[in-house]
C-alpha cells in the first residue's frame, strides 16, 4: 500500500478531532506511529485503524438493535 506518512495534525483534521486524542491512541498502542521528527502515521496504518473502528462500531450498533445481552 502507500508509504505516505501523515502528521498528528493531519490525522486530527481528517477525523475532526483533537491532536491530543490522536496522541492518546498512539500512546495506548491502538494506532501505530513512528517518531520521525515528530509522530507520523503511515497512511495504510490509518486505513487499517479506520476499518477496524468501523467494524467495531457496526457490531456495537448491531448488538444494540437486537438487544444483545453479554454472557448469555
Amino acid at each position: 500500500m502507500s508509504g505516505k506518512y501523515l502528521t498528528i495534525a493531519e490525522v486530527a483534521e481528517r477525523w475532526l478531532c483533537s491532536k491530543d486524542y490522536v496522541r492518546k491512541l498512539i500512546v495506548s498502542g491502538q494506532l501505530s506511529a513512528t517518531k520521525l521528527g515528530g509522530w507520523k502515521v503511515r497512511q495504510d496504518e490509518l486505513l487499517r485503524y479506520e476499518k477496524a473502528k468501523e467494524k467495531a462500531d457496526m457490531e456495537y450498533l448491531r448488538q444494540q438493535r437486537v438487544g444483545f445481552l453479554p454472557g448469555i
